[in-house]
């Protein structure tokens, strides 16, 4: 069985990471394994909008792409958001965000989300709930 989620989660790794978008952003999977995962954005300023804080639409998409890690973590398949409110606590300026995801609830065809995001102080951010539509578990 080990072997088994060694290589489930190796795949999922290995979507992510070959993503254009996952890559464009410059996201890292820091952590990846049967008990957890998170990400890391380092900082760049291609993020920073005009007030030169990082742009809401990168908090944004940090969020919907760990809550997707994250499901698919969790060993649902082909997650597709339906819905994300997203709360903004405090702008970053010049730093690197880390991301963290949990289940709040899960049907057959859906799960509800939270996805966190941390300065490098650990202080929270930002921080989103969210609806996705997944198909078939594997575990």
């Amino acid at each position: 069985m080990d072997n088994m989620i060694a290589t489930d989660l190796d795949r999922v790794r290995a979507d992510f990471e070959t993503s254009e978008f996952f890559r464009h952003l410059g996201l890292q999977i820091t952590r990846l394994d049967e008990e957890d995962v998170e990400l890391y954005l380092p900082y760049k300023q291609e993020l920073d909008n005009v007030q030169s804080t990082v742009h809401g639409g990168v908090y944004m998409s940090v969020l919907d792409t760990m809550m997707g890690l994250k499901i698919r973590q969790l060993g649902f398949e082909a997650p597709v958001t339906i819905q994300m409110q997203t709360q903004f606590l405090k702008p970053l300026i010049g730093e690197s965000m880390t991301a963290r995801a949990a289940l709040i609830n899960q049907n057959r065809s859906t799960v509800l989300m939270e996805g966190k995001l941390y300065d490098q102080a650990g202080e929270l951010i930002g921080y989103a709930t969210a609806t996705f539509k997944v198909s078939t578990t594997r575990k």
